[in-house]
């Protein structure tokens, strides 16, 4: 088992001991200090929705509402970085933005809340960031 097997070994461990006492988590995929403040970034790797209503990305509303339970509660901003497939541009912006936009609510076994792509900032390639 090689280092990164080991750590989600243990991350996994970790998780079923915090389900098993009915403590309430989330992991985030990165914590960073951005310009002196804390964010925590939800990041995902994806296609984008093609209309109806818009060209957008998302993710999974219990996600929103984690995210954004977690920022009332610590103060820390939650974000939504996307990076699209095939394109490889880098979409962003901050989620409490994102859901006081224009929003949809897809339907189905995964729905998801898409925003626009008019609702985020980009970045051509991820070595300009």
């Amino acid at each position: 088992m090689d280092n990164w097997e080991r750590g989600r070994y243990g991350e996994s461990k970790v998780r079923a001991l915090l389900k098993k006492h009915g403590y309430h988590f989330m992991q985030a995929d990165i914590l960073a200090n951005i310009k002196g403040e804390w964010r925590i970034l939800e990041v995902k790797y994806q296609e984008k929705f093609e209309p109806p209503p818009f060209e957008g990305h998302g993710l999974p509303r219990w996600q929103v509402d984690a995210r954004l339970k977690f920022q009332e509660e610590t103060g820390i901003r939650a974000m939504l970085y996307v990076v699209d497939n095939p394109s490889d541009i880098i979409y962003w912006q901050y989620l409490d933005k994102l859901m006081s936009g224009e929003t949809y609510q897809t339907e189905g076994s995964n729905p998801r809340i898409i925003f626009p792509l008019t609702s985020f900032n980009k970045y051509k390639d991820g070595n300009n960031g």
